[in-house]
């Protein structure tokens, strides 16, 4: 409970204030990724073997996982900009980049998973990733909370 109370700490004070701003969505992510890597080293309290084969692994992930993060701000952009009137056929384009990045996404993380559990057991690799979830999961839910909602257009 305190580390879900600790990330959401981190949360909320790196992002309402940059998602307010009407199309703008910019994040510190040096400022991001240190909070980030400082919660997961004290959640999963690796031992020094541990460490040694975890940290080059997490280091690359996370660099993958930012050229995923930042289509997702542009995605996040794009439906701050055009929310008041979206067409049927941008709402096309729009949910295919949206499930793409999905498919993207759940790609990288089973290609992770597979190299974490090549070198540490599976309770630790599936330890860290419910701890990705729980982050993820916490930050959408503060964007969703900034994101206008999509309104009917009268036929």
């Amino acid at each position: 409970m305190k580390t879900l109370v600790k990330m959401l700490t981190v949360l909320i004070f790196l992002f309402p204030p940059l998602l307010h701003a009407q199309v703008s969505f910019d994040i510190d992510m040096d400022e991001f990724l240190t909070a980030k890597k400082a919660l997961v080293k004290e959640t999963l309290q690796l031992t020094e073997k541990e460490s040694a084969v975890f940290w080059p692994l997490y280091d690359a992930y996370v660099k993958a996982q930012i050229k995923i993060f930042n289509r997702h701000t542009a995605l996040i952009r794009e439906h701050k900009q055009k929310s008041e009137n979206l067409s049927d056929k941008e709402a096309e384009v729009l949910i295919n980049k949206y499930l793409e990045l999905q498919a993207d996404e759940l790609k990288l993380k089973q290609a992770y998973v597979k190299k974490f559990s090549k070198k540490l057991p599976y309770r630790r690799v599936y330890q860290f990733f419910d701890l990705e979830d729980r982050i993820e999961a916490g930050f959408f839910a503060v964007v969703a909370e900034e994101l206008p909602l999509i309104k009917e257009i009268p036929m």
